[in-house]
């Protein structure tokens, strides 16, 4: 199975099998990838994205990995402590936007920013990807930390958010 690795994380790109448990039974999901029963459930609003992905990958597997949700698993618990994953794939001028989300518990920790960094470095590995973006609220000032962090320059606002970007160096 292929995956990302950091120093204190796994981060598991969900197979399609996998992303429907999340949706349906998240703890056969954790059991699937051989981690520890956390009783966590989707908030409503990540279900719906994380429902919107499974169909994307199902129409779009050779993709898939665009699509999916990648669980942030914490090495020594062996526990998804939260997810991040591509909101689409690339578009024509190489522009991808990530999103993610983690539990309470585990926030404030550096996590989220180990996890993004890995995954920037990823998708520029990918040879068709010119910048990763991400929208924040502007209510919401520990995301702006975790995107500075990574690298990332505000360069849009609307009215309640915030764009970001990080472009690939040469």
């Amino acid at each position: 199975m292929f995956e990302l690795k950091t120093e204190r994380l796994r981060v598991i790109p969900l197979n399609l099998e996998n992303l429907r448990l999340l949706i349906e039974d998240r703890q056969r999901m954790e059991r699937n990838l051989g981690l520890q029963i956390t009783g966590n459930m989707l908030d409503e609003h990540v279900k719906k994205a994380v429902e919107i992905s499974l169909k994307y990958a199902i129409e779009d597997e050779k993709n898939y990995l665009w699509h999916t949700n990648w669980q942030i698993v914490l090495k020594e618990e062996k526990c998804s402590i939260g997810s991040l994953g591509f909101k689409n794939c690339p578009n024509e001028n190489g522009e991808v936007e990530v999103g993610y989300d983690l539990q309470p518990e585990y926030q404030g920790k550096g996590y989220m920013t180990e996890a993004l960094k890995e995954i920037v470095k990823w998708a520029f590995e990918q040879p068709h990807i010119s910048s990763v973006i991400s929208e924040t609220e502007k209510t919401n000032k520990p995301s702006y930390r975790v995107l500075e962090k990574v690298g990332m320059i505000k360069y849009r606002e609307t009215e309640q958010c915030f764009w970001w970007k990080i472009t690939r160096t040469k």
